[in-house]
């Protein structure tokens, strides 16, 4: 039986007569087999071997052998990697390697009395690793995570495998994961990342040059070109020379750019591609000719304006010199920020183009297409046109698509959609930027990586099977409490970006969060009444996809769902710091961040890894939990430190849209005015309540807030400070008992503002405050209007 892609796994009983028929590697804890490799084995077949028989040692307490094909030997073979011996057999492993990137794979075969287990070896690729590991993972190991911690590996005595005859490619080339440093990176976790790579099948490729931020510089590196040749560098606003950014539209850069990549690869036969791309943000030229050449099309997140028409037809010109000398090589550059939408000017791409799509702009909540998203239905659009352009087109995407502050980010719902939907459109493999928080990704990394080797893999299955092998008797419950969590982000109407706050308290309103707790309890319940396993190995006997489970120890059960637990408590810390918050008791948020820390402490006593501190770099970054600690700490001084609370104003206020802009001429400011408004939650963005269409395209217009109280007499004489919490704004404006006191014209969203109404403030009667919010323009992030409590206190 012969198969290409994913093999179906199941769990496969033989008889002990049966069992002795078959390949027999390990017999009562006893070695029944020797592994083979060449005679001048390939370091990789060296590490494959070795692999293989440490893990059956850690299986079955059983050490095989490893000894050369030279060398005489009895009984069972397992031949690892490419040799005279597997050749002889008539066994084809795959092999080679072209500009087309597609001849990975592996094979595991029987014949007579040996077991082959050897793949392409070839340039970068690691084929005969993955062959051990997935032979492996056949009998039982698992590494759901890198290290120990993520590591399932049986106990059994006995190892029989039955006929194999698999042949297994991958469905997509590029298949990396890589982590940014944006959660703490040690020497060890990168090693352990490699490791789980080969584990699971994913990869870097080493040798691919690739598009990274700021690579254009390699095209004209400054130190060669710039004091002789400064017209190829852009033109700034300023009137000097960039070293960091070319000019696009002067035909020496062309040239010297063609320069480069020719000599670059006559210098390497192996280089199959080159790699540039502009810096990080909306990198332009100010020069006559480059300005003339952006076309004016601006909106949406994609470039204010879009730089594509002119970079593609740059990228054009040197891919149509290069391919006169080199056909078979590829340019890669990115289709990110201001270059994600397809160029309309230029017509055909040259076919040596190689586009990495890093669409930033999209949401990361939804699946593609999702019709009640319109930036991935959006995103669906643009990816087509891209794939109907260029033959080779990889995806930068990012997980967790959110802000740092550690809470999860569940993605399978996605993932079990898209991945599917990138191979229809023939989509070459992923860059994917990542972090090292496995608790916060969760089982996002190891579904992406046997998703990208098989697109056809079951999701829900391979759910199952981790809930099982890591919970042991806790895996409903635990499967259970994943899927509730999963459904509630592919259900939420709001929509979220990289970088930015995850609306929790929308997504997982309290009847959620009872599912979720009843879930937990329960997991725990089960394992800590679970009684004792069995400390007998196991027989293990493996056919063609089978395996013979074996049961996780208790301890290691109850160690995961205290994890799981852990990170639980950390998500419902983040929930109550919010609740807090909402309700003013700022002191109380910043308790919370405390809390939020004592757990992710407790997590690294485990893995550093799983639940991980903020790196110090990046503390005061928004999102993260310093951050949300410094500013409930600067609103809690405000009313009990360097000040004292007069009120907090209403939670909820009046609220009215205003697209024509009409508030201003008819004086929605005051009482009464504008006709009937809404009630709104100040606490909120206004399109998380409901000011969106059925795609989710938020309202982009001007929009008002009013609010009446009275403030209590006490405060007669007193200095008075009014505190808005936050608002997503573009432009705010402040009245204060009719007069128009205060302007901001591009406040701070995210962080709190005083404005001094001392002098419009009346004690002991009642006071009316209205707001003006200009909202940002349509975009990835549409978040318009007040967001945290607005308060009257007086400075000591």
């Amino acid at each position: 039986m012969k198969l290409t892609g994913w093999i179906t796994w199941g769990v496969i009983f033989l008889s002990a007569a049966k069992a002795r028929a078959q390949l027999v590697v390990v017999e009562e804890g006893k070695p029944r087999a020797t592994i083979v490799i060449a005679a001048k084995p390939t370091a990789q077949a060296q590490e494959a071997a070795q692999v293989l028989q440490a893990y059956v040692e850690k299986m079955s307490g059983a050490r095989l052998g490893i000894k050369s094909e030279t060398e005489k030997v009895e009984g069972t073979r397992v031949l690892v990697g490419h040799s005279a011996a597997v050749r002889a057999l008539g066994v084809k492993v795959p092999s080679g390697f072209t500009s087309a990137m597609n001849e990975e794979g592996f094979v595991l075969k029987t014949v007579g009395r040996d077991l082959v287990i050897a793949g392409n070896e070839d340039w970068h690729y690691r084929g005969t690793i993955y062959g051990v590991y997935d032979f492996l993972e056949r009998l039982g190991c698992r590494w759901f995570f890198p290290g120990d911690y993520g590591e399932v590996v049986p106990k059994m005595e006995t190892i029989a495998v039955g006929k194999l005859d698999v042949v297994e490619r991958p469905s997509f080339r590029m298949r990396n994961i890589w982590y940014s440093g944006w959660m703490p990176v040690r020497p060890e976790d990168s090693a352990k990342l490699r490791q789980w790579y080969d584990r699971n099948k994913a990869h870097a490729l080493a040798g691919l040059s690739l598009p990274s931020d700021g690579s254009i510089i390699r095209l004209a590196p400054p130190e060669k070109y710039f004091d002789s040749h400064p017209q190829i560098y852009a033109l700034e606003r300023n009137g000097q020379r960039s070293k960091e950014m070319l000019c696009l539209s002067e035909p020496e850069t062309v040239r010297i750019a063609v320069k480069t990549i020719t000599d670059t690869f006559r210098h390497d036969p192996q280089a199959l591609t080159f790699g540039f791309a502009p810096p990080d943000g909306y990198p332009l030229c100010f020069c006559e000719r480059c300005q003339k050449g952006l076309l004016g099309f601006t909106g949406k997140g994609y470039g204010e304006p879009s730089l594509s028409d002119l970079w593609f037809k740059f990228v054009n010109a040197v891919a149509q010199e290069v391919k006169k000398e080199f056909p078979d090589r590829w340019l890669l550059t990115n289709g990110y920020a201001n270059r994600v939408r397809p160029p309309e000017g230029i017509g055909a791409l040259c076919d040596n183009i190689g586009i990495q799509l890093a669409v930033i702009q999209a949401c990361t909540l939804h699946r593609i297409g999702d019709p009640k998203c319109w930036q991935r239905q959006e995103y669906e659009e643009i990816l087509r046109r891209w794939t109907e352009s260029l033959r080779c087109v990889f995806i930068y995407d990012y997980d967790p698509g959110k802000g740092l502050d550690n809470s999860p980010f569940p993605a399978l719902h996605n993932l079990q959609h898209d991945l599917p939907h990138f191979y229809k459109r023939g989509v070459w493999g992923f860059w994917t930027e990542g972090q090292n928080a496995w608790m916060v990704t969760h089982l996002n990394y190891y579904v992406r990586a046997k998703l990208m080797w098989n697109v056809k893999a079951d999701v829900k299955a391979l759910v199952r099977d981790y809930c099982e092998k890591f919970y042991g008797k806790a895996a409903d419950a635990v499967e259970r409490y994943l899927w509730t969590l999963e459904n509630a982000v592919n259900d939420a109407s709001v929509h979220l970006r990289w970088g930015a706050e995850v609306p929790w308290k929308v997504i997982l309103p309290p009847t959620t969060m009872r599912q979720l707790d009843a879930a937990m309890a329960e997991a725990e319940r089960l394992v800590d009444n679970a009684p004792p396993s069995s400390s007998r190995a196991q027989r293990s006997h493996l056919t063609d996809g089978g395996w013979l489970r074996s049961a996780r120890s208790d301890s290691l059960s109850k160690l995961h769902v205290r994890v799981l637990r852990l990170t639980h408590q950390h998500l419902k810390a983040y929930l109550t710091m919010v609740n807090a918050a909402d309700k003013g008791d700022f002191r109380a948020a910043v308790k919370q961040t405390e809390e939020m820390q004592r757990l992710r402490d407790e997590v690294a006593k485990i893995d550093p890894a799983l639940l991980p501190s903020t790196p110090e770099w990046c503390r005061n970054h928004s999102t993260t939990l310093e951050w949300y600690r410094g500013v409930y700490q600067e609103l809690a001084e405000r009313i009990d430190g360097r000040g004292k609370l007069v009120m907090l104003l209403p939670r909820e206020w009046e609220f009215q849209t205003d697209p024509e802009g009409d508030g201003l001429i008819y004086q929605w400011y005051l009482p009464g005015k504008g006709g009937r408004w809404k009630k709104i939650d100040t606490t909120l963005y206004c399109q998380a309540q409901g000011y969106q269409d059925e795609r989710g395209l938020g309202y982009a217009g001007k929009v008002w807030y009013r609010t009446s109280f009275t403030v209590p007499a006490e405060a007669h004489g007193k200095p008075l400070t009014l505190t808005f919490g936050g608002v997503f704004n573009q432009g705010v404006w402040i009245w204060v008992n009719g007069l128009l006191i205060d302007y901001r014209e591009r406040q701070d969203s995210l962080r709190p503002f005083d404005v001094d109404v001392t002098k419009h403030i009346r004690a002991g009667e009642i006071n009316h405050v209205a707001v003006l919010v200009n909202a940002p323009p349509l975009g990835r992030s549409q978040r318009t209007g007040l967001h945290r409590r607005v308060f009257l206190w007086s400075p000591r």
